[in-house]
């Protein structure tokens, strides 16, 4: 019976180290992405957009944080990655890694457009990846003037507000106009 209950004690023992290293996606955040209920893409050179530098904090379902969770961005082929994009990455000891989403296009409104893992679980799965590299018809790797021709025509009321509507408020507005004037002022590229 002594023994029963030491290994009842031990599997609950191996059981709560294992869960420890499990992310819940509840208790960990993506910012400012959370906040934009979707990621915002741009190419990073000469530097990256502010809006595309996402904090990750990965935590277990205590709300203790993970450090040393191996996490990844997932994009659809509507956001293709620039080249030397690194969208990868390990947390810290407080559970916190740093990745820039250097990319181009536009998903709005597509399921699984933006997926963050870690450690193999699913801790987000935005539907909408847009950014200042899209004319219209998608993103080449160079912010430029097709670029600000396609967010003119929704920023004027052209066109209803779609993938130049990065806060995703249904409004193509000064909010928008702030990180496009931003990536389109520096000619914003890939390498």
């Amino acid at each position: 019976m002594k023994k029963a209950l030491l290994a009842l004690i031990g599997l609950a023992l191996s059981s709560s180290v294992v869960l420890a290293d499990v992310p819940d996606p509840a208790q960990c955040s993506v910012t400012p992405s959370d906040a934009l209920n979707g990621v915002i893409v741009c190419p990073n050179i000469p530097s990256a957009l502010t809006e595309s530098i996402n904090t990750i904090t990965v935590k277990n379902s205590s709300g203790a944080p993970i450090a040393n969770a191996s996490t990844v961005v997932l994009l659809t082929a509507s956001n293709p990655a620039c080249p030397a994009a690194v969208l990868t990455g390990t947390t810290n000891a407080s559970g916190v890694v740093t990745i820039t989403i250097a990319a181009s296009g536009c998903a709005d409104g597509v399921p699984s457009a933006c997926v963050v893992k870690a450690n193999g679980v699913t801790i987000r799965s935005f539907v909408n990846a847009k950014g200042p590299d899209y004319d219209g018809a998608g993103g080449n790797g160079l912010v430029n003037l097709s670029d600000l021709i396609a967010f003119a025509n929704e920023f004027n009321g052209i066109n209803v507000p779609g993938c130049p509507d990065y806060t995703n408020d249904n409004l193509t507005n000064l909010s928008d106009l702030i990180p496009f004037g931003a990536a389109f002022s520096t000619a914003k590229h890939c390498p």
